[in-house]
């Protein structure tokens, strides 16, 4: 049976010293020469039957040797973790020599690997601000009224007059930049809703007043940090057209609109609806942002060194988090760059100052967690392992990924944070019910059982 010890090394690691019994060496060399016979063709010997003094002398020993310290490594080193029980960050750094190998002999090696670092924690209660109360206010209920109403509205030709906000017009236009047209300046027919200012800040203005097949040229000027970065500030002349001019007709407030949106009677119980909608998307809002006040706190008073592989993982995933964005958009990661003029390289770097900040925020809610004796059950684990699998459909990968030691690890600590983060808010504002002083004590130095 491979024993083994641990002891720390700088910068948040653990050496494990590794021990290999001679029968455990011995099993690792016949696997060797089995996988080696198996690969070899060797004159006048069936695949995988030539003696190991044949196979020493057709392949080499030092082949054999190779291969029998792979198996030796990872057979016992993956023991050796189970023993440790520590969740390794990143592949290990293995101090073996093979000319120390050999078959009859039990083996000695050393392997080096990242852990979770110490989180030395500072305050993270008794902070000054509140939950911040939620007031809805009868303008935007109305507002939330008033989109409907825009939902169910009718169009009709607006004649006899100018165009004003809120109409819904169709414009021709050609611009130029010095006498010259420029990428995306003009347009044959291009429908808007007049100030919603889809176009630059002050060209909808200008077609207020035009009448169906008025012309009108003006010049305007693009703004500073405009999108398209070689019309920033540019000044254009625009020659505008007003093809169509159609006005928006809102349906009556009253009782039959309301019973239009859904199953009410009244126009008073449709406003009372919204109120409460409202007030609970508010709330939710307003405990969301209390959160996030409470977590930035608590970071902000921690002190911990973040493990370089750690912060390369997170930037990995913060990298596959936009690459699904964009895929929902139908935008590659290759025309994304180019669109955005950066370099996989330059992403690395734009993202690693958030990843840094996700990195240190999970494990300062991790030690606080663990001193408040806080944790995540098998069973919700395990649950939460089936929800993902039931939202994402049972795709083989993710889950290989979820069932793994290093996924339920993640999925532990998600939960536990998320369980951690109600009880800081609830203790705050007075309706924590559980007795946190009754919490078994858990030491602030790095625990890296997870």
């Amino acid at each position: 049976m491979v024993t083994v010890a641990t002891r720390p090394e700088p910068g948040s690691k653990v050496a494990l010293e590794i021990e290999v019994p001679a029968a455990e060496v011995d099993h690792a060399f016949a696997t060797a020469y089995r996988h080696v016979a198996e690969r070899t063709a060797v004159p006048g010997f069936r695949p995988g039957k030539a003696p190991r003094h044949v196979i020493d002398r057709f392949v080499g020993r030092a082949t054999v040797v190779a291969e029998a310290v792979e198996h030796l490594i990872n057979d016992s080193y993956d023991a050796a973790l189970g023993q440790a029980t520590i969740i390794p960050l990143d592949q290990p750094e293995v101090d073996l020599d093979p000319a120390t190998v050999s078959e009859g002999v039990a083996v000695r090696f050393t392997a080096t690997v990242a852990v979770r670092p110490e989180v030395k924690l500072g305050a993270y209660t008794g902070f000054a601000f509140t939950l911040e109360p939620v007031v809805i206010t009868d303008e935007q209920t109305e507002a939330v009224i008033t989109d409907l109403r825009e939902q169910q509205s009718t169009l009709r030709p607006a004649d006899g007059r100018g165009a004003a906000k809120g109409d819904v017009a169709a414009v021709k236009f050609v611009g130029t930049i010095d006498g010259e047209p420029f990428d995306g300046g003009s347009s044959d027919r291009l429908p808007l809703i007049i100030g919603e200012d889809r176009m630059i800040p002050g060209w909808e203005d200008q077609i207020v007043g035009m009448t169906i097949d008025g012309e009108k040229g003006f010049e305007i000027s693009f703004p500073d940090d405009y999108r398209v970065e070689e019309l920033r500030g540019k000044r254009a002349h625009f020659d505008v057209t007003l093809l169509d001019l159609r006005e928006r007709i809102l349906p009556d407030l009253d009782d039959e609109f309301a019973k239009s949106v859904g199953d009410l009677t009244t126009l008073d119980e449709l406003r009372a609806e919204i109120r409460d909608a409202l007030e609970k998307r508010g709330a939710d809002d307003a405990r969301h942002h209390f959160a996030d006040r409470i977590i930035d706190f608590a970071t902000t008073n921690a002190t911990v060194e973040l493990p370089e592989v750690m912060i390369a993982n997170e930037i990995e995933i913060m990298r596959d988090e936009l690459r699904n964005r964009l895929a929902q958009q139908r935008i590659g990661m290759e025309q994304y760059l180019e669109m955005a003029r950066q370099s996989p390289e330059e992403l690395a770097i734009e993202l690693r100052e958030p990843a840094s900040r996700r990195v240190k925020t999970l494990l300062v809610l991790s030690a606080i967690a663990e001193k408040e004796g806080i944790d995540a059950s098998d069973a919700e684990i395990d649950a939460e392992i089936a929800s993902q699998l039931g939202r994402y459909g049972d795709e083989p990968r993710l889950s290989e990924y979820l069932t793994s030691r290093r996924g339920r690890s993640y999925l532990r600590m998600t939960l536990r944070n998320r369980t951690l983060v109600d009880t800081l808010i609830d203790r705050a504002l007075g309706t924590d019910t559980t007795a946190a002083e009754t919490a078994p004590p858990v030491s602030e130095s790095n625990d890296t059982t997870e």
